[in-house]
Parts: C-alpha cells; structure tokens; sequence
C-alpha cells in the first residue's frame, strides 16, 4: 500500500524536531493527532521508526532510512504540485512553434525573449518551416503552433491572422537603378535572394510579384539569410526583394522602395491544430505574439 504524503511529511518534522510537541506546532495539528500519523505509518511500514526515550525521542535505523529518502519524496510532490499548478495557468510545460523567414525578420527572436522571460518555466521549441512544412506539422501534432502565411485553405488547420506584411526592394545607396517607378522599373537588375530550400513560399512570392511586374527576375546570388542578402546589396552585388520588416535589422548603406505591385502584399497568421483544442499555454503565447507582433513596423 502506497505511503500518505501527508504521513511522511508529519513522520519527517518529527524525526528533525525529535519533539511531539514542537513537530505537532509547526504541522499546524495536535499531539495526539500526529502520534496517530506516525502510528499509521509503522503499521504500514510494518515496524518501528521513532523510539521514546527518557532523553527525547530517537530514530531508530528503519527511521533514519525513512528520513534520507522522505525529503526528496516530499520535495519531488511538491515541485509536481508546483509546475502542474503553474501549467493548469498555462505557465509551464513545453511548447513547439513552427516559423518562417518573414516572421523571424519581423521581431521572433525578440518574442520569444519577452515569452520566456514572462513564463520562465516553459520549454520553447522552435523550428525554422515553410508554410507547407508548418501546416503538416501541426497535422501530425509535431508542432503547437505555426506562423503561417495565408489564407489557409485546411479543414483541421485554424489561424489567426496577426500581421500584414508586404515585400520591398532594397536597393545600396549607390546604386544607380531607379525604383521610384516601382519593380517594373528593376526589370534588368541582378536579383540577391534567399534560398528557395529556405522557404520555397517565399521565394516563390517573389517570383509571383516580379511577373506580376512583367518581368522574371534575374538572380544572380542566393544568400542563407536576410541579413547575408542585405548586406551583398550594400557590397553592390545587386538588388533585393524582402520583407519589410527587414527594415529592423538596421543595415547601414542600403535603401527601402515599395514595389507598387499589390500581389508583394500577404498576411501572415498563428495557426493551430482545431483537432487539439487550444491550451491556455498556446493562448497566452498567441495573445503575447498578437499583441507584439502587430506593434513592429507596418
């Protein structure tokens, strides 16, 4: 038969206090009531643990055993009690999200910060995924949540649109294209862009707004990330298309333009399995991401 936590707490006081009376005032109850306790707890065990002696009590070996193993039980319950307390709050416990290169432009680093800083006892995970990537993720329930790019046309997926992103040209402050007309005016640049094998929505957005312009973009460099792109710009390697909030990595030397093309316009929102209804936890990170998102840069 499993041991009463409560026995084992009142059997653990005692054997430090090694006085009923003292042991009986810091549990809060009387003398009479903890002896029956510890009565209950050797008739379990199936022997004597405490022995009183004119000099006090003392453990006996079985007693001591007790005491090296009772802490850690007690501790280890109340720390159980604790996180699952703090979980039922949605402030603990573990939670997988899935990201694109837009997002993590727009400030994800920097919210993912605050959220652990707001809720230290959660275990972020992230994974850097297409959209495609993102929506089978949370199919197969290997992610929580995504930051997706809409619409999602999926019956088991809901989203939440949280901002409005559009692309820009990014130009070097040297460089003698002309984009006060728009991207049609870019029709003969070389192209600086991120890996398609990095997000292929992306990449293939652009490709959708440069034909939209009238033209097929010549690309001449592919870069791991943003900032390689923005800063190959800067070098005068060639133009760029990226999201606006790029803006915020404060690359010296280099120019923004609006592409006057409204296919470079799309929303990107927080997604969820509708089939694993939303936690506490999801929702405070889905208020925390709607709330910090939406006041970067429009």
């Amino acid at each position: 038969m499993a041991l009463e936590l409560d026995d084992l707490r009142s059997c653990l006081i005692l054997s430090e206090q090694l006085h009923f009376r003292r042991a009986a005032e810091i549990l809060h109850v009387s003398q009479p009531a903890l002896s029956k306790q510890i009565r209950r707890l050797e008739d379990r065990l199936g022997g004597q643990l405490l022995i009183r002696r004119s000099r006090g009590l003392h453990l006996t070996s079985a007693g001591q055993v007790l005491l090296q193993h009772a802490r850690q039980v007690i501790e280890d319950a109340e720390s159980a009690e604790r996180i699952t307390r703090l979980a039922l709050k949605g402030e603990a416990g573990t939670l997988r999200v899935g990201f694109g290169i837009a997002v993590l432009a727009r400030g994800l680093p920097d919210l993912m910060l605050r959220f652990r800083k707001r809720f230290p006892n959660v275990d972020l995970s992230v994974r850097n995924m297409s959209t495609s990537d993102q929506t089978q993720a949370l199919i197969d329930k290997r992610i929580d949540v995504g930051f997706v790019r809409l619409p999602i046309r999926m019956e088991d997926i809901e989203t939440i649109p949280i901002v409005h992103e559009r692309l820009m040209i990014v130009l070097s402050e040297q460089a003698t294209h002309h984009a006060k007309d728009g991207l049609a005016a870019l029709k003969s640049a070389p192209f600086i862009l991120p890996c398609r094998a990095d997000s292929a929505s992306f990449y293939d957005h652009v490709f959708r707004t440069c034909r939209a312009a009238g033209f097929v973009p010549r690309v001449v460099q592919e870069a791991d990330v943003f900032f390689t792109a923005l800063n190959l710009v800067r070098a005068g390697l060639g133009v760029s298309i990226a999201p606006s909030a790029v803006q915020l990595m404060r690359v010296p030397q280099i120019r923004f333009a609006e592409t006057r093309i409204p296919e470079a316009e799309w929303s990107i929102g927080i997604a969820w399995n509708r089939q694993c209804p939303r936690s506490v936890l999801v929702e405070n990170f889905i208020q925390m991401a709607r709330k910090f998102l939406s006041s970067t840069i429009k």
